[in-house]
């Protein structure tokens, strides 16, 4: 049995919504962006009035349309009451939006189908094994990998996307140090998060001679093709600094753009830092990755 539940090949087994949809909940009970977004926002924006940097006209033209060269994809396990909030937003700037879902126990497949997504199943082997499975479905340029929980803003995905267009880069980075984050600071893990992910970022920066601020971000595009000549082989989420330090090895060029992280919007992080397996994971990662040769690629058409 093929491993595509919606919007599969003929003869692939099509996945059936519950015959009592679940509850959605509301999209402003999703994307947040702190709690004093429309003041921290329009403040911002009058400011870029009086600078000239934008105008009315820019502010109300709606240019908001689906990219039918960029697919959305989002590894997701037990995160119905959110995935499909994230979904329709990213149509809203993806023509085409991937679900790789992950061996759930709740209705995270079924809610994600209902709102549109295409479906498939990877027996939940972890989110660098999900990523890597959904690109081979993949059939436009451009990839855009996006949290199921709500903490990455789709609104976000043509700031990522237009470097990749504008033939400036094969590989953009969201990043919270220049975006900011409502998730890291104030507790025991968000310092262990914070610190331990400026230090491998210093590292690949010394390694590399790169300027990157963030390596731990998965909210990223990429080149399709590019993804595909990495061979990346990580499991887990340390698929994101493994991504980057293969980009940087292999020469291809990568950029970082300003991204806002949410709390997240419901359930609980697939993370442990309590596990000794998390550090060694990560650990090993940071070897193998560095001790890559650098090399000159062929760049993609």
């Amino acid at each position: 049995m093929s491993d595509v539940l919606t919007a599969a090949p003929p003869g692939a087994q099509a996945f059936a919504p519950p015959l009592t949809p679940p509850v959605m909940p509301e999209p402003h009970d999703v994307f947040r962006f702190g709690d004093g977004e429309h003041r921290f926002l329009s403040l911002r924006m009058r400011r870029l009035l009086r600078e000239g940097a934008v105008s009315v006209v820019d502010i109300l033209e709606r240019d908001e349309k689906p990219d039918p060269d960029v697919t959305a994809i989002i590894p997701a396990r037990n995160e119905a009451s959110t995935i499909g909030t994230v979904i329709r937003e990213c149509f809203n700037y993806a023509a085409h939006v991937l679900v790789v879902e992950g061996g759930s126990t709740d209705d995270t497949a079924s809610v994600a189908a209902a709102a549109g997504a295409r479906v498939i199943r990877d027996q939940g082997r972890g989110k660098g094994a999900a990523l890597r499975h959904a690109v081979q479905h993949v059939e436009t340029d451009i990839c855009v990998f996006v949290d199921a929980d709500g903490s990455h803003d789709p609104i976000d995905i043509p700031l990522l996307v237009a470097p990749i267009k504008a033939g400036e880069a094969e590989h953009v980075a969201g990043s919270r140090l220049l975006g900011g984050s409502d998730e890291l600071h104030g507790g025991g893990d968000e310092f262990l998060r914070l610190a331990g992910s400026a230090f491998i970022t210093y590292l690949i920066n010394r390694r590399f001679r790169a300027r990157l601020s963030d390596s731990q971000n998965g909210f990223r595009a990429i080149r399709t093709e590019v993804f595909r000549r990495l061979d990346l082989r990580a499991r887990h989420t340390t698929i994101e600094m493994e991504m980057i330090m293969a980009t940087l090895a292999a020469g291809y060029r990568i950029l970082e753009v300003p991204t806002h992280e949410r709390p997240r919007a419901a359930g609980y992080s697939k993370i442990s830092l309590h596990h000794p397996g998390t550090w060694f994971s990560y650990g090993g990662c940071l070897v193998r990755g560095l001790l890559q040769p650098r090399r000159s690629p062929a760049r993609p058409s």
